[in-house]
């Protein structure tokens, strides 16, 4: 496996294979790193819909007030919030301010190539507590 440093879209995909997803983790702290085109393609839509320079893609339970004010949740029905970071600590303490735990934010620091970056990151916690990182871009 190649150092997440080096790691690109193209690589997570031709990794996953046709599962079109990674998961990372155990129980109920997992990381599904989601691969389907569609899903990148809805993501990149709405980037392209709300452009402005923005790293972090967040489904979240509303879309009034500070972004600290919110929480990360499912997709459907979400409002989604772009954010700006600065590096990988800030992606991790955002994403912890939005009441992901520690345990999912540090694997998605570990396997999200770019996290705090180039490379745009959309977020949203699944119903059963997983949280799903798709790639957006670079």
């Amino acid at each position: 496996m190649l150092p997440k440093e080096n790691l690109s879209i193209k690589d997570l995909i031709k990794q996953a294979g046709e599962e079109q997803e990674l998961q990372y983790g155990t129980g109920e702290a997992r990381l599904r790193i989601d691969l389907r085109i569609d899903d990148i393609d809805l993501w990149k839509s709405h980037s392209a819909k709300h452009p402005g320079y923005s790293n972090l893609l967040l489904a979240c339970e509303n879309n009034g007030g500070e972004l600290s004010e919110t929480n990360l949740t499912w997709v459907v029905g979400a409002a989604i919030r772009s954010a700006q970071v600065e590096g990988t600590a800030q992606a991790k303490y955002l994403l912890k301010s939005l009441g992901v735990s520690e345990q999912l934010v540090n694997l998605a620091s570990e396997h999200c190539p770019g996290l705090g970056g180039a490379a745009i990151w959309a977020f949203h916690l699944e119903r059963h507590g997983w949280l799903t990182a798709t790639p957006v871009g670079s």
